[in-house]
């Protein structure tokens, strides 16, 4: 008895935190840029943090850091947007592609030079076209191309505080 409620329990617990179980997509209000590749966007009355999907754009104080949360501010703020949910990362963020106008913000930053196709998260076929628009964008030394001493965000960090 016992046995069955912990494999019931551990079933119902592992389907609230699983990051494959996100939700269907959809519209919502762009409230606030957090930076580059982190949205807050408001769907009926609920206010919801949104990581890009696929990309990662430079951090704070990191060069073009300024330029990639301007970009993504001109497309989407205040602007309806359309979230496609991929799965909640650590921090408890929804991670998505966000659609607007037909267009892809993901991709946008990464056309423009603002934003890395992050390797280790990027796995889905989408991500072989941001990978060439990257390619594109380094070849024509767009925005973090534009300086051969670009690092990505994701070692940035771990030279800033050690990690």
């Amino acid at each position: 008895m016992i046995r069955n409620v912990l494999t019931v329990l551990v079933i119902l617990l592992s389907t609230c935190v699983s990051p494959s179980l996100a939700r269907e997509p959809f519209a919502g209000t762009v409230k606030k840029n957090i930076d580059g590749d982190s949205l807050v966007i408001l769907s009926g009355k609920k206010r919801i943090e949104v990581r890009l999907y696929g990309v990662d754009c430079p951090e704070y104080k990191q060069p073009f850091s300024n330029e990639a949360k301007a970009l993504a501010r001109k497309r989407v703020y205040g602007k309806k947007v359309l979230v496609r949910p991929e799965y909640y990362d650590s921090y408890k963020r929804l991670v998505a592609i966000v659609e607007y106008r037909g267009q892809t913000l993901n991709s946008e930053l990464v056309r423009a030079g603002l934003a890395w196709v992050y390797p280790k998260y990027c796995r889905k076929k989408i991500c072989k076209s941001w990978k060439k628009m990257e390619k594109l964008a380094k070849k024509e030394k767009k925005g973090i191309w534009s300086t051969t001493h670009s690092v990505p965000p994701w070692k940035w960090k771990r030279l800033k505080h050690g990690n």
